[in-house]
């Protein structure tokens, strides 16, 4: 009886707090599955955009960062990549200068300028995220859409970040109510327990997507973990997983966070230009990091820093290469002010960042990035289905209290 009741609470947590999170997760899912070759839609619909069109030879990062400013003068470059591939434009991201006459920044419509990078020529611009129904905005509404469904910050990370960590509970749970009632014998175990990965041919509908529900769910059991796990990490990092993650190890605090800002809000000129500052930058790389390619510079004006990102060949591309430093160093001097990496941090800090090639499947490649587009999919039938169990056992329960009333 016990036993009975424990079952029964299970059962009720996982199927009302699946129904509680259904419809968000349906479309984080499906918008997951997007998000898996981002890169590969944006330049499927913005080829005037994204190609050039040519493989001339790019020009020094610092004569394009300074012909990009000459051509507007109301914004500066705050983040440059340094791993263009030939025949692709750049994706700059651009921020407000202060109008000397009011004191006050420049209003831009944009914060990003997609640049030929042999000639500084704008092929275009874009705001990230911005709710603009055309193809030049199409992927980043959407990438906000999965990470916090374009609410307002913290409450959408705390949204979002509440229903992976639903997903991760009911999936858990789920798999348990999966397990075979009773106690079995010494090699019994998988026969009785082997009919729940199954879809019984020839069945009724419902007990069809009840079959459904519970094999698809088995089958995608260990990816959905490691994205629901992740997911909790992305929107409430700060909240629930590093909290947990310090339990077990040491995290180093990023940079980017504690620099200390510069006295009465000042934003100064680096007086570094790019090239010197990843020269500089790539002197302070542990030697396990001396091989590193630079992968990307952004300046820090509130700080006094530069943020230098040299990252190991095929990073994110190929299965298992996820290894990258982070080198703070001041515009001014060059001194090193800071450091965030794989080689450079603790056993913490490489548990961290193992999560996003987890989530986005980066960490096996190509084939990993088809397991997670495949991930999206599941889960968002697995949604479908969940609500027609429910549903069919609601009605079917309402049908026997109605003849019981009669």
């Amino acid at each position: 009886m016990i036993a009975l009741v424990r079952r029964s609470f299970w059962a009720k947590l996982h199927r009302y707090l699946g129904l509680a999170m259904l419809a968000l997760l349906f479309v984080i899912a499906l918008t997951g599955s997007v998000m898996a070759f981002e890169h590969e839609i944006d330049a499927w619909l913005n080829p005037e955009l994204l190609r050039t069109g040519h493989t001339l030879a790019p020009l020094p990062t610092d004569e394009l960062v300074a012909r990009v400013e000459r051509a507007d003068a109301r914004l500066r470059v705050s983040f440059v990549p340094l791993d263009g591939r030939p025949g692709e434009a750049l994706e700059l991201r651009v921020a407000p200068r202060v109008d000397a006459a009011n004191g006050q920044p420049y209003e831009l419509s944009f914060d990003r300028l997609l640049v030929d990078p042999s000639s500084a020529k704008v092929l275009g611009q874009r705001r990230w995220g911005a709710l603009i129904f055309d193809r030049a905005h199409v992927v980043s509404m959407l990438y906000l859409l999965h990470r916090k469904l374009q609410l307002p910050d913290p409450w959408g990370m705390w949204v979002t970040g509440g229903v992976a960590l639903s997903w991760l509970i009911t999936s858990l749970v789920g798999a348990c109510l999966t397990l075979p009632r009773r106690r079995a014998r010494p090699g019994e175990f998988w026969q009785r327990w082997k009919p729940a990965w199954k879809i019984k041919s020839g069945a009724r509908w419902q007990r069809t997507t009840f079959d459904m529900h519970r094999a698809v769910a088995l089958w995608s059991l260990p990816v959905a973990l490691v994205a629901a796990l992740s997911g909790v990490y992305f929107n409430l990092g700060h909240e629930v997983f590093k909290p947990v993650v310090s339990l077990f190890g040491a995290i180093t605090p990023n940079p980017a966070q504690t620099l200390p800002r510069l006295a009465n809000g000042e934003q100064r000129t680096p007086v570094l230009g790019i090239e010197e500052a990843v020269a500089q930058a790539r002197t302070h790389l542990p030697p396990s990091a001396q091989g590193f390619v630079p992968w990307y510079a952004m300046h820090l004006p509130r700080q006094g820093v530069y943020r230098i990102a040299f990252k190991e060949e095929g990073m994110r591309e190929r299965a298992l290469r996820l290894r990258y430093e982070q080198v703070f160093i001041d515009d001014q001097s060059g001194e090193a002010k800071g450091m965030n990496g794989y080689d450079s941090g603790t056993g913490a800090d490489r548990f961290l960042m193992w999560q996003y090639p987890l989530h986005s499947g980066k960490v096996l490649g190509l084939g990993g990035r088809l397991l997670v587009c495949a991930l999206g999919l599941m889960t968002a039938l697995l949604c479908a289905t969940g609500l027609l169990v429910w549903w069919s056992r609601r009605r079917s329960g309402a049908r026997q209290q109605a003849s019981l009333s009669a």
